[in-house]
């Protein structure tokens, strides 16, 4: 029996907008209609191929965790800046 990827152009941007949002590979994975295994083992061709659909998908999950890395440090810092201009709040404290 022939085994079909599930790796397409549309379970991919899903999994992709599900990190960038943070959810865990696990989260993201069944989030999107794939399971965590067969997550693990497109992460894992991508890794050892030199090109093709699963080495392009490694490099995405890859700006997928470094958008999201950025995202959540623009959101920090936005609510930092914001409790330094609200009256008595110490962010030493936080």
């Amino acid at each position: 029996m022939v085994s079909h990827s599930k790796l397409n152009q549309e379970v991919q941007p899903r999994i992709g907008e599900n990190i960038a949002l943070g959810l865990t590979y696990s989260l993201a994975a069944e989030a999107a209609g794939i399971t965590y295994k067969t997550f693990n083992e497109y992460m894992n061709r991508g890794k050892t191929e030199k090109s093709g659909k699963y080495f392009e998908f490694c490099i995405f999950i890859q700006k997928c965790n470094a958008d999201a890395a950025k995202k959540c440090l623009e959101s920090l810092r936005i609510v930092l800046f914001n409790l330094e201009l609200i009256p008595n709040v110490n962010i030493g404290m936080l």
